[in-house]
């Protein structure tokens, strides 16, 4: 196909002539969609408790089943046994695995960072031997990065690797290793000599123990274990990438990552709310379902404008994402590489979006069951504790705001985005108020170009103006382009409140921005009815 990649940071100052939303997708993306709705309710859940009770083995042999459909290699090339589909549709698959979040979590690791790491990198000898194993299951895959003494900081690792003849013999300790106890090829970063941090293709085999299971607050059906490299040898052509290059393969990775739980934020957040919205529509207070009380289906209208406006953005950067992995370039490689670490800023800001949109919709789906939300009886319990962590793994939410205004002042520095003049005008509009958050971000993130690095008291505000910015632009677009009466409503309300949060961010950020509000009411009351007909 032939692509157009767009910029990142191209949100800053216009909306796309064209974006995909997911009333594109054709008959059989939505069939494939269907079937693994049905493989994840009906062949995963029947396992959740033998899994949450301490046979995560029954893991690995979920993700064989579902091998057999295909879903280890969504993103993997046909030449490799994989699908190799758009980023569209795999980010749609995606959200259906996430329906059981401890499959999720496992699935994710296996097909994102557990695989990834050798499509953008790995030689074709490593490919060749490892993705075929990886696509049908004979291997399970897991990323060894996080240690101890680095978190966050992850670049600070203190696993060695030192050199002996054509192998590198590798010493030190992970922790929260996903998949760890049935993983057979561990993507593991280490230091060359204490001072080149580089990654490797680790086999299980002698030196690499897997200490017990984590005992965590959630994703009890996932595997989560330390893992020791106690002078474990790989061998030279395990290598993955240059000595000194693991910090690539790490973040580039990681963007694409984020990407994906992204996607499955979103699926358990529909998940979430249709939970929450069934118990409503049943249980009775004073003679009436409580679906019928402001108080409760103002929730379920904001969980469907939150859903609504993070699904725009989803499906907006897996077009703009697809349309990278197809630019031109010297080789398949490097065009792959190019396309993850392009569009970095943006895969932060969805990680962001989606995990605190999901954060606020599982815990008004458990508001609305009352005392039976506290109730381990009620499935509404299990995904509280298991999303919980999405604000969490793949960088905290905390460093992804970093990440965010840091990718945008860098390309900015690099002149891939240019701040455009607007006037200043009123926000009683949708256009309105995106060109005010436009103006905003960009006269704030060329003012910060000064700095070394951003100040972080500003990053926060900052980077939910951005937030704010890709969300409403996203959301208002696909609603021109459906003309749906639920979709125009979902904006209204969505463009409502981040009005009233503009004139706080313009205040942090010193910007001075006249922001009037109108009645929250009835924009609440509009989208209820339209999520009623629906």
């Amino acid at each position: 196909m032939e692509a157009t990649m767009r910029h990142t940071g191209a949100f800053l100052t216009e909306t796309p002539p064209t974006m995909f939303t997911p009333e594109q997708f054709d008959a059989e993306s939505r069939q494939m969609a269907d079937a693994v709705e049905r493989f994840v309710r009906e062949q995963v859940n029947p396992y959740v408790k033998r899994l949450e009770h301490g046979e995560p083995a029954q893991m690995r042999e979920l993700l064989i089943d579902a091998a057999m459909l295909g879903l280890l290699g969504i993103d993997v090339p046909t030449e490799f046994g994989g699908l190799g589909l758009p980023k569209t549709t795999s980010a749609l698959i995606t959200e259906k695995t996430a329906l059981q979040p401890s499959f999720a979590v496992s699935h994710a690791v296996h097909t994102s960072v557990g695989s990834m790491p050798l499509l953008l990198f790995g030689t074709e000898t490593q490919q060749r031997r490892y993705l075929p194993k990886l696509t049908t299951g004979e291997y399970i895959g897991a990323y060894a990065l996080t240690e101890p003494e680095s978190g966050s900081d992850a670049l600070s690792a203190r696993t060695r690797a030192d050199r002996q003849d054509e192998a590198y013999l590798i010493t030190g300790n992970k922790i929260w290793i996903t998949n760890a106890s049935f993983a057979d090829l561990f993507v593991t970063f280490a230091q060359v000599e204490g001072e080149r941090f580089t990654a490797f293709l680790v086999e299980r085999g002698p030196g690499l123990l897997i200490e017990r299971e984590e005992h965590k607050m959630g994703l009890h059906g996932s595997s989560t274990c330390r893992v020791v490299f106690d002078k474990v040898r790989v061998p030279a052509e395990n290598r993955l990438g240059a000595e000194g290059e693991g910090a690539h393969v790490a973040l580039y990775t990681l963007n694409l990552g984020r990407f994906k739980i992204g996607a499955a934020a979103l699926g358990v957040a529909k998940e979430a709310w249709r939970i929450g919205y069934e118990y409503a529509a049943e249980r009775k207070q004073f003679g009436r379902a409580i679906i019928e009380y402001p108080l409760v289906w103002r929730k379920l209208a904001w969980g469907a404008t939150l859903i609504y406006a993070v699904e725009s953005a989803l499906y907006r950067l897996a077009d703009d994402l697809e349309r990278a992995f197809h630019a031109e370039g010297a080789s398949r490689q490097a065009v792959w590489q190019e396309a993850a670490a392009h569009y970095a800023a943006e895969c932060a800001l969805l990680k962001v979006a989606a995990t605190e949109a999901l954060h606020q919709v599982v815990d008004d789906a458990l508001q609305i069951h009352g005392g039976y939300g506290y109730s381990e009886e009620y499935p509404i319990a299990a995904l509280y504790r298991d999303t919980r962590v999405n604000r969490i793994y793949e960088g905290t939410n905390e460093i992804n705001r970093l990440n965010l205004v840091e990718r945008l002042i860098y390309a900015r520095r690099k002149g891939l985005w240019m701040p455009i003049s607007m006037q200043t005008g009123e926000t009683d509009t949708v256009e309105g108020t995106i060109g005010a958050l436009r103006r905003l971000s960009a006269t704030a993130l060329d003012a910060l170009q000064s700095h070394a690095e951003p100040p972080q008291l500003l990053v926060e505000p900052l980077a939910d103006a951005l937030i704010a910015l890709y969300l409403l632009d996203s959301a208002h677009a696909r609603a021109q382009l459906t003309r749906s009466h639920a979709h125009q409503a979902m904006t209204a309300l969505y463009h409502e409140h981040v009005r009233r949060q503009l004139l706080g961010w313009s205040a942090d950020l010193h910007a001075q921005i006249n922001v009037p509000a109108q009645p929250l009411a009835p924009l609440y009351e509009a989208v209820w009815q339209t999520v009623r007909q629906s």
